[in-house]
């Protein structure tokens, strides 16, 4: 299989190599399939114009080592002669390429990048113009920007990771990035051909700052927080709905999965009943809680009020927002996500000659959005799809187009109760409640996870593994930490998937 790196991806590979941080807005746009962008990567084509885009970034990264001689010195770590057969850039090159491209270069490989650094050298007369340039062309080369795991055939015939496809596997899942020199020692000792050394190596990755990722890389997919910082909103409305706000519900979001997994090490269900935020000064007046202690670019770790109307992530205003319009909520979209993401339960497209905009009511007859909703259901075309996501997302009729908390609508009290999965809820959290014992969610979440980690959709041949990993999961407490090691350690990370 053969995917391109996710602009996250991109972004953190160049971070860690250049310690410089890339404007990957500019990039082509990733590309989502089964809520992932890891997934669409595989079938992703890039433009010309984004072809230009990536030289663009990795040239300005370039720069900024190359144009300060005390970086420039320790990152090539020797001088440069310009030569064609220099020692110090063929070595350079050689330990750079291993890191960029995840496995050691071939000969022949490293042949063509020292006469770039060498043709460079000449015409621009200098031998650190040719590294500069042979760095460029190792970072825009397709060996970088995609990542290859086609595997090579084991005892009995199925093709399996080699230990350096195994070692970008376990480094992209677990820090969205590449891997380290110590990862890459592993895969060259063959320690990642056993399942010992691969549950070692990936419980050092996890226990290593960068590997939050493992759990906030995958949070921000599954929750697609992508669509937060492109939500817009009536600002006569919302004025507070600015690109700060936005940025702070995504690391609310983000922050209390990592929160669960990594501190509390507490079972992933109680991301639907947590009443913890991770909030700035705006995010908390916006959560009506006290913001003693927090300026804007302050976040701390905060308790929601527990006898408040907020109960877990889907309260959130990170969630809440973006599934909503301009002006107000919508319990279809919040609904659908639900029922797609968390129940792991399909819902058929509308017909296409339907209006799938509900009539705004009459300003002298107001309607609340249930009442408008419930009217909308009496078409025999709406009504099958509808009563299957509305009643999810009803409980959070409490909490306007932006996450406030919200007693009214047009004026009329909201009637916040609903259903999950056959019960009935009263509220928000209930609703959050409800979940948070859901063995069906439980489940979803390992299909989800598996495919995010697996790059590829959920096929029927995977219904094993599934059990597998589930089972395990509810051994483990529902810890999404030993989830991570239970699905690495599981002989299908190492199986080769097949190209889409």
């Amino acid at each position: 299989m053969l995917r391109r790196l996710t602009r996250t991806q991109f972004r953190n590979a160049v971070r860690d190599v250049f310690e410089v941080d890339v404007d990957v807005n500019e990039l082509d746009a990733d590309s989502w399939n089964g809520n992932f962008a890891v997934i669409g990567a595989s079938t992703v084509v890039t433009s010309e114009r984004g072809v230009e885009q990536y030289h663009t970034a990795i040239e300005k990264a370039v720069d900024v080592v190359f144009a300060d001689s005390a970086k420039r010195a320790q990152f090539i770590g020797c001088t440069p002669s310009g030569a064609q057969d220099d020692v110090c850039v063929r070595g350079f090159l050689q330990a750079l390429g291993l890191r960029a491209w995840r496995r050691p270069l071939e000969a022949a490989e490293l042949d063509r990048l020292a006469a770039v650094a060498a043709g460079a050298a000449t015409e621009l007369g200098s031998p650190v113009e040719g590294a500069r340039w042979a760095t460029v062309a190792l970072f825009t080369s397709p060996n970088f920007l995609y990542r290859a795991e086609l595997g090579a055939p084991s005892a009995d015939g199925s093709l399996r990771l080699t230990g350096y496809e195994m070692a970008s596997r376990l480094a992209f899942l677990v820090w969205n990035s590449l891997p380290d020199e110590v990862l890459l020692d592993q895969a060259a000792g063959g320690a990642l051909e056993t399942v010992e050394g691969v549950r070692a190596a990936a419980t050092r990755m996890l226990d290593a700052p960068a590997g939050r990722e493992a759990v906030g890389a995958f949070a921000e997919e599954y929750m697609r927080l992508d669509r937060i910082g492109t939500q817009a909103k009536d600002a006569a409305l919302f004025p507070e709905y600015d690109a700060a706000l936005r940025a702070a519900m995504v690391r609310d979001m983000r922050g209390t999965w990592e929160v669960l997994a990594f501190e509390d090490q507490t079972s992933a269900l109680d991301l639907f009943s947590t009443t913890k935020v991770v909030v700035n000064t705006e995010l908390a007046k916006l959560y009506g809680i006290d913001t003693t202690g927090l300026d804007s670019s302050t976040f701390e770790v905060r308790s929601l009020p527990a006898d408040g109307p907020r109960l877990g992530i889907l309260s959130k205003a990170g969630f809440l927002s973006q599934f909503a319009n301009q002006k107000e909520g919508s319990p279809t979209l919040r609904g659908k996500f639900m029922r797609d993401a968390l129940m792991c339960r399909t819902i058929p497209p509308p017909p296409g000659d339907i209006d799938i905009v509900l009539d705004e009511p009459p300003a002298d007859m107001p309607l609340t959005k249930r009442q408008r909703l419930e009217k909308h259901r009496t078409e025999p075309t709406c009504a099958g799809c509808h009563g299957l996501m509305d009643p999810l997302g009803l409980p959070l009729e409490s909490f306007d187009a932006i996450g406030r908390h919200r007693t009214t609508d047009h004026g009329l009290p909201i009637d916040p109760s609903g259903d999950f999965d056959g019960q009935p809820v009263a509220d928000a959290r209930e609703l959050g409640m409800a979940i948070s014992s859901s063995d069906l969610v439980a489940r979803c979440l390992v299909r989800k996870y598996y495919t995010y980690a697996a790059g590829h959709e959920e096929r029927d041949v995977d219904g094993s593994v599934l059990n597998t990993l589930a089972a395990s999961f509810e051994a483990s407490g529902f810890k999404l930490r030993e989830l991570v090691l239970d699905l690495v350690t599981n002989e299908a990370f190492s199986s080769v998937a097949p190209q889409p």
